[in-house]
């Protein structure tokens, strides 16, 4: 399984110029107009958020955020199998920001921050991400022990151009900001979420066949398989190598986070073999050449007994 967490420093070729875009929006503020300054929405929800946001576009060029949106739909279809990414929010954290302790179940299957923070030179203390652990703290030994901060959680730092890439299911916050007023020294950063969609294909094979199979083929496995995984919730994502004939020739597994969200759930391991199982036996159209193809299959299945 995946972790509950995943870094990659130095995403972006053109992070300077991300950033450069930023200080000119805060340079010469004698010479803001209300046209061009008056786009911040400062998002206050009492104990939950405090920060301002907007939309890249309005302050970045709109062709630099494109590559950077490119960039991000590159990494959410190859390394995870996840075909939607949402366009991001721009943030902007000074003293006195936050995000409360929540988790975005419902906004998709993976979040994302990017940093344009100046973190190795920051001016004030907080603006971590802080992650909870994927632990078992009550019914189990580790209750009876004394811990406190990083025993229960992550701290990752905004370090500049890093990308942090999270389950989107685990609570999460972002520790209050204190020591400065200016933007330029505040947090900065582009978030978001990925999350699955439709398959992607490529060779032989059409999307309206491959999206005809899939249908079929997920509807009639999903008994079985919310049998197979009960106590279970998450995604799995999978590459189908297809022959010529239409077989199923190999499966590569490039996303699984399978959580029980009961006590006796059945173990992960149990429901992915199933799932391959189902999947090894699929049958496409002949389509007179190789193709691969995306597909994810959710488990969302009843609770267990």
């Amino acid at each position: 399984m995946l972790p509950g967490h995943l870094i990659f420093p130095d995403f972006f070729a053109n992070a300077r110029e991300l950033r450069a875009a930023f200080d000119a929006h805060f340079a010469d503020p004698a010479r803001h107009s209300p046209e061009t300054h008056q786009i911040w929405n400062y998002w206050n929800v009492p104990e939950l958020y405090t920060y301002l946001r907007t939309q890249p576009e309005k302050i970045i060029p709109r062709t630099l955020c494109d590559e950077f949106f490119a960039s991000l739909q590159r990494l959410a279809l190859e390394r995870f199998g996840l075909t939607r990414v949402s366009w991001p929010y721009l943030s902007l954290y000074v003293a006195g920001c936050s995000q409360g302790i929540h988790n975005d179940a419902r906004g998709g299957r993976l979040g994302f921050v990017y940093s344009l923070t100046n973190w190795e030179n920051r001016r004030f203390d907080g603006g971590e991400t802080l992650i909870f652990r994927e632990e078992r703290y009550f019914g189990s030994p580790a209750i009876t022990a004394a811990a406190a901060a990083t025993r229960f959680y992550n701290l990752v730092p905004a370090h500049f151009n890093q990308l942090l890439v999270f389950d989107d299911r685990l609570p999460h916050a972002v520790p209050r900001l204190e020591g400065t007023m200016v933007p330029q020294e505040g947090r900065v950063v582009l978030h978001g979420h990925f999350s699955e969609g439709p398959p992607v294909v490529a060779g032989a094979l059409t999307q309206v066949q491959a999206q005809t199979v899939i249908d079929a083929e997920l509807k009639s496995m999903r008994p079985r398989i919310a049998e197979a995984s009960r106590g279970l919730a998450g995604l799995l994502t999978l590459k189908l190598l297809l022959s010529a004939e239409g077989k199923v020739a190999g499966i590569d597994m490039l996303f699984d986070r399978l959580l029980a969200i009961a006590d006796d759930a059945v173990p992960p391991e149990v429901a992915i073999a199933a799932a391959l199982e189902a999947v090894r036996a699929w049958r496409f159209p002949p389509s007179g050449g190789a193709s691969t193809l995306l597909v994810a299959i959710p488990f969302e299945g009843p609770p267990a007994r």
